[in-house]
């Protein structure tokens, strides 16, 4: 602030310009800091402008300065998994988030720390094509968080994150039944089938995981199965123009 007033006058908006740019190459350094209050304003200001490496310093410096019994101790660690995150270190990210969690289980902030570890693990798994156990962790950390919280407003954004790995995992259930499928192996399409209606009956792929069933046991002769299934698609979606197509009005076509 004494630099900035030492500064010759400039005439204009350019003066104005160069002083919040001399103002924003202020260096932060964590380690010169004597007051941790001081060091948590400062560590904010550098999270709100996005600065999260640096911000992470900071929190990370306070988590170790501040005593246990501190309000800001929690916040400090919570937001400091906020900056992995805001790197994309998502695997730090979920560990951080779960320390707050099982470490301050009664905190107001564990809700949502338990809701970010299984965001952080959700953006770990990306495509359902890959390796599920990201997927799955991410998965038991919403079920936790519902278990745990129930009444907390993280636990209703849970539900929503729930219903969308669901349609994830359906999805890779329903891409494993059709590879068996165009393969002509039905019995195997048809056990993955089967088991995705039964795991993930919500899941936006379940009518058409019904219609394949239909036509798996068409393929190989099970009348009796396609019949019961026919019946529950035209009970349930019989609207869709392949239902009708397949099941017709309840006479099986050929």
């Amino acid at each position: 602030m004494l630099a900035a007033l030492r500064l010759p006058a400039v005439a204009g908006w350019a003066g104005v310009g160069l002083l919040f740019l001399l103002a924003g190459c202020r260096h932060f350094d964590p380690r010169s800091y004597q007051s941790t209050d001081a060091l948590f304003r400062d560590s904010m200001r550098e999270f709100r402008a996005g600065r999260f490496r640096t911000a992470a310093g900071g929190f990370q410096k306070l988590t170790l300065d501040l005593a246990a019994r501190d309000t800001l101790q929690t916040l400090a660690q919570y937001l400091l998994a906020e900056c992995h995150f805001g790197q994309q270190d998502y695997a730090t990210a979920a560990r951080e988030f779960r320390r707050v969690a099982d470490e301050h289980p009664a905190d107001r902030l564990a809700p949502g720390a338990l809701l970010r570890a299984g965001d952080a693990y959700a953006l770990l798994w990306r495509r359902p094509a890959l390796d599920p156990a990201n997927g799955l962790t991410a998965l038991a950390a919403y079920q936790e968080l519902q278990g745990r919280y129930p009444d907390a407003e993280a636990a209703s954004i849970a539900a929503l994150r729930l219903r969308a790995l669901h349609d994830d995992f359906a999805t890779k259930e329903f891409e494993n039944a059709l590879f068996y499928f165009r393969r002509g192996a039905y019995d195997s399409a048809i056990l993955y089938l089967k088991n995705l209606i039964a795991n993930y009956p919500s899941a936006t792929v379940v009518p058409e995981a019904f219609v394949r069933l239909v036509r798996a046991y068409r393929a190989i002769g099970y009348r009796e199965e396609e019949q019961e299934t026919c019946e529950h698609l035209r009970q349930y979606y019989g609207t869709r123009a392949d239902v009708k197509e397949l099941c017709g009005d309840g006479r099986l076509r050929r």
